[in-house]
């Protein structure tokens, strides 16, 4: 499974470089796939999103509960989504997610959208600003690759970082796996 955090290091979706960029300022690299459709809904996208800074607010349990409470409802109540497995870290979160075919948008859209509503909530109870950092990662689940494994490397993380000797145990991480 370290393969799938190697090329989640190389597949950054963010804005594009802007026009006028100041002078030593690195250039942002464009790395998510060229023409490639991310609102396609056979599609498994394995998702990080990482707080601004990479500082720790989701340690505090009322603001992961406003993360997962909000996972939660794009599930259950929009249904834009399906949500195979999800971890929500200290500082990041993980999602093994598929879109709906009646959210009728791209990948990008929705984690706008998520991140958007989060940070403003957050932000709005707690006065945490900004939340989340801008650009996202994904990866991009080939159809060899194993759901379940993925799924069990995503709610392994607590395990894998000493914050829970197993992963049921972490009460911020789930598995459906009626869904996989």
């Amino acid at each position: 499974m370290s393969e799938i955090l190697d090329e989640n290091a190389n597949n950054s979706v963010g804005p594009a470089p802007r026009a006028g960029r100041k002078e030593g300022l690195p250039k942002r690299k464009q790395t998510h796939l060229e023409c490639f459709d991310y609102s396609d809904c056979d599609v498994v996208f394995f998702v990080t999103l990482c707080s601004y800074d990479k500082q720790q607010y989701f340690t505090r349990k009322e603001i992961t509960k406003i993360i997962i409470d909000e996972i939660d409802f794009r599930v259950a109540c929009a249904r834009e989504v399906t949500v195979f497995a999800y971890c929500v870290m200290p500082d990041h979160a993980h999602l093994l997610l598929k879109l709906k075919e009646e959210y009728g948008k791209s990948l990008r859209n929705w984690v706008a959208a998520f991140k958007r509503y989060t940070a403003r909530a957050i932000g709005e109870q707690f006065d945490v600003r900004p939340l989340w950092q801008k650009n996202f990662y994904e990866h991009v689940a080939r159809k060899q690759e194993s759901l379940e494994k993925i799924a069990r490397y995503i709610v392994d993380n607590p395990v894998r970082k000493g914050l829970v000797d197993d992963w049921q145990k972490y009460p911020y991480s789930k598995i459906d796996f009626r869904e996989l």
